[in-house]
């Protein structure tokens, strides 16, 4: 009989698990109204920006590459000089509102973690975490595991390390118990 119960208690936990998972990855910041607009329009404004191009980034491949913008300075440059036909220079009036700049989009404002300690300086009603790349998995699991005991956000939280919580063997496993949490 207690291998029976066994599994019962264990499906349980994940599913207690599953559902902090859940709350986890739907968590939003509560913000005033003005803010809640803000962002709106910031992601217009972000869908309207063009890709910023560098001269003759379009003829030589090494520049297009690159992957970066630099302010066009010759004399006779067609960016610097607006001309119609070539794209646009980067200007002030692309920026964001002040108020909301730096901010993911769920309204919290990220910070990046690199151990589990660094959690306690974290305010969760403001603030999420993104845990740095350079951590191990390990350490990576004692830190969202920590997160979902106070409840701050985790920004870049993967499928992976939703396998490994719910110790399911692969992501539509995992789908599987976010939609029984849900339907819950």
């Amino acid at each position: 009989m207690s291998a029976e119960q066994k599994p019962e208690s264990t499906s349980v936990d994940v599913k207690e698990v599953a559902s902090k998972l859940r709350l986890l990855l739907k968590m939003k910041r509560e913000l005033p109204r003005e803010q809640r607009r803000l962002l709106k329009l910031r992601m217009l404004m972000e869908r309207r920006e063009p890709r910023w191009m560098r001269m003759d980034e379009w003829r030589f491949w090494k520049i297009e590459r690159q992957e970066r913008w630099r302010r066009p300075k010759g004399l006779d440059n067609k960016i610097r000089h607006q001309r119609k036909g070539y794209p646009p220079m980067v200007k002030i009036g692309y920026r964001q509102p002040k108020a909301v700049r730096g901010l993911h989009p769920s309204g919290f404002e990220p910070v990046r973690v690199f151990r589990p300690e660094d959690l306690d300086k974290i305010d969760p009603s403001r603030q999420a975490i993104i845990i740095a790349s350079t951590v191990s998995k390990k350490k990576r699991l004692e830190i969202i595991k920590k997160a979902m005991e106070k409840r701050i956000k985790v920004i870049n939280l993967t499928y992976r390390d939703m396998m490994e919580l719910l110790g399911a063997s692969n992501v539509e496993e995992v789908k599987k118990l976010l939609q029984e949490v849900r339907g819950e």
